[in-house]
């Protein structure tokens, strides 16, 4: 008698543990699903958020004959900030003076 009652309350438990897992996996299920869809839904908003700068870019250099010569030369003559500019000429590696008896690394840079 006492291993029949013994017996039932393992499956008893045994069914209680089932069914938490089950829960279990059907949230992480659920979780999975809903951060897949965001997923989506940001990539595919990242997409067309590319695709309408691209074509307005597009447009703008089209259109170029009819906007002011001012705009236009902006638009196909991109150019470098001064700031840029005045760190260009800082770090100008033709500036440097590297002494003859130099042992170490040396880097050459390549313009084309």
């Amino acid at each position: 008698m006492y291993y029949q009652s013994s017996s039932s309350s393992f499956n008893h438990a045994a069914t209680k543990i089932q069914g938490a897992f089950r829960n279990y996996q059907a949230r992480l299920r659920l979780k999975n699903q809903a951060v897949w869809k965001i997923h989506e839904k940001l990539e595919y908003s990242n997409e067309q958020t590319e695709a309408k700068l691209r074509d307005t870019f597009e447009k703008l250099l089209k259109a170029s004959d009819l906007l002011s010569p001012s705009i236009t030369k902006l638009l196909q003559k991109p150019g470098l900030p001064l700031e840029e500019k005045e760190l260009l000429k800082s770090t100008n590696p033709d500036d440097i003076h590297i002494e003859s008896n130099y042992q170490g690394p040396r880097k050459q840079i390549l313009c084309l």
